[in-house]
């Protein structure tokens, strides 16, 4: 078999942002100010890099954003305050919180405290009892919808195939089955205690990753013809930049795979906006 194709993330994220883009100037027109992002942002360095996308895509997209640095010693409920704070603010309309956050802070917790109009990072049991019920106004968590967005736009269907998730995220691996199913598609999650991991996933006619272990996935566990999903962003022994799945050695099994740089990352930045949006219009409307 020929090496596979690489379903690269920049045009898929292009197309979203410029819809995004036009919905928030509608916005604009209406409300008279624009969409805002309040991001909690996280001193860790990948999360300061993901911050300057953020940024990037701001401007791309017509958006504007606010940042509250966290400090190492804030504690739960100085956090608590800063939400509340946010949850308040009439201007704000999403909020997003980024990890690592400083020690003995429950990001689930935090979920329940954010206002789920404005939680476009999905991670509110609001939103994701909306995402569950398949309702259209639930804001998937990005990273998950995004995994959706690359196949919709390169045109691989999942009505009525088989979708192995490997990972059980409340993030990426629980809401990309949730969104897959909403495809008609026959879906199976496994984890660290699954058991014949790896035949399992060799069932998998589409087979999503999101382990966070360096180049995991190699080619015993790929089905010829799959395509795969790399969800995973890792540094390895060199310094660069891998995802979950050895691509290396999947190129001449899988018909197709998401690089690592360049697939899911430009695409969860695009949805996250693209949620900002569709949350600012919500609360218009309300």
């Amino acid at each position: 078999m020929a090496d596979s194709r690489a379903l690269l993330g920049r045009p898929v994220a292009r197309n979203i942002n410029e819809s995004t883009s036009d919905k928030s100037i509608a916005f604009a027109a209406k409300a008279g100010r624009r969409p805002k992002l309040a991001v909690l942002t996280s001193s860790d360095p990948s999360s300061q890099s993901y911050l300057k996308t953020i940024r990037s895509t701001a401007k791309i997209v017509n958006c504007d954003t606010l940042e509250i640095p966290v400090e190492s010693a804030w504690d739960l409920g100085t956090v608590i305050k800063a939400l509340d704070s946010l949850n308040k603010d009439e201007s704000v309309d999403g909020i997003l919180v980024q990890e690592p956050l400083p020690s003995k802070i429950n990001l689930d917790r935090l979920g329940i405290v954010i206002d789920p109009r404005k939680d476009i990072d999905g991670i509110s049991p609001e939103q994701s009892g909306r995402l569950f019920r398949n309702h259209k106004s639930a804001l998937a968590p990005p990273t998950a919808r995004a995994c959706i967005e690359i196949l919709d736009f390169y045109r691989y269907g999942l009505e009525g195939l088989e979708v192995v998730i490997l990972g059980r995220s409340l993030v990426v691996g629980k809401p990309a089955g949730i969104l897959a199913l909403s495809r008609n598609a026959t879906i199976t999650w496994c984890h660290s205690k699954t058991q014949a991991l790896q035949s399992i996933c060799k069932r998998a006619e589409v087979l999503i990753v999101a382990v966070g272990k360096a180049r995991m996935v190699n080619e015993t566990f790929i089905r010829p013809g799959a395509t795969v999903i790399d969800v995973g962003i890792n540094v390895d022994e060199d310094g660069k930049l891998c995802g979950d799945v050895d691509t290396d050695r999947i190129r001449s099994i899988a018909t197709a795979y998401t690089p690592v740089p360049g697939g899911i990352g430009p695409v969860t930045t695009a949805c996250l906006f693209d949620n900002l949006v569709r949350a600012a219009g919500y609360r218009l409307k309300k």
